[in-house]
């Protein structure tokens, strides 16, 4: 069932930031055999480097939280998680949020990462998001000139014609209609972009998302599209895994996600 819509009221925003902050904070760090910095490239960076790092690729990584909340922090196991298995530089950037800021602008900071990175002398730079960051990725990937992609569990249709209210496991309808109405910056759902709409011009795309996420048609439209448009694309649906799940209790199967996004770009 999709295409149901749901009111609400305005969310306190500085409490939802402020929670998963501490959720974020509470969590023990990730062991990672490298280094960890703090940077700015228009707005905070993270860059996790690890000992022995790949010489050519590297990694954007863009956070979740409806594009409304989040921080270097609410990720930072996944991203040491990406350097440490895959042993390439990952930087994570705390994109502009909304309602402060659009979409767009969020994109440009993930663009000026990439730009940053191959300053740094990286040829070749992937955009890793989850949920609302794959929406980045998704956003800013032209502009970035990325050779590739990977995006976990991601909202692709920000007008929601695609979620699926049934489904048990999804990030929450209410929340999500209020974000991104702003987010796409008039504020109305209907004005909200449909990622999926045309895949031309993508980069190779490894896309994971679980059985259970409301968000699986999104996954499965935009693994349609890319195909349509000649996009090497591949979709891992996760049996029984609902939305969030990279950073679940079932840290084999997160492992095994990120290896195979590997592997896909030739990692």
């Amino acid at each position: 069932m999709s295409g149901m819509l749901v009111r609400v009221q305005t969310p306190d925003i500085a409490a939802l930031r402020r929670e998963a902050r501490e959720r974020a904070l509470a969590r023990p760090r990730w062991p990672f055999d490298g280094t960890v910095s703090e940077g700015v490239a228009g707005v905070a960076t993270r860059r996790y480097q690890p000992a022995r790092p790949a010489p050519s690729t590297a990694v954007v990584f863009l956070h979740g939280g409806f594009g409304l909340f989040g921080d270097l922090e609410l990720q930072d196991g996944y991203s040491r998680r990406i350097a440490g298995a895959l042993h390439v530089v990952v930087l994570s950037v705390a994109y502009r949020l909304a309602p402060e800021a659009t979409l767009a602008e969020s994109a440009a900071d993930a663009v000026a990462a990439a730009d940053l990175l191959r300053a740094d002398g990286f040829s070749r730079i992937l955009l890793w998001g989850d949920s609302a960051g794959g929406t980045v990725a998704l956003a800013a990937a032209r502009d970035a000139r990325a050779d590739g992609l990977v995006l976990t569990n991601p909202n692709v249709d920000l007008t929601l014609a695609s979620y699926d209210d049934a489904a048990p496991g999804g990030p929450g309808r209410a929340l999500s209609e209020w974000s991104f109405a702003r987010w796409a910056g008039g504020g109305a759902l209907a004005d909200a972009p449909d990622l999926a709409a045309d895949a031309r011009g993508l980069p190779p795309a490894y896309v994971a998302v679980g059985s259970d996420d409301s968000l699986l048609p999104d996954a499965e439209r935009l693994a349609t599209a890319c195909g349509d448009a000649g996009v090497p694309a591949r979709l891992r649906i996760v049996p029984g895994a609902a939305h969030g799940f990279m950073g679940g209790p079932d840290l084999a199967v997160a492992d095994d996600v990120i290896a195979e996004a590997g592997r896909f770009h030739g990692l």
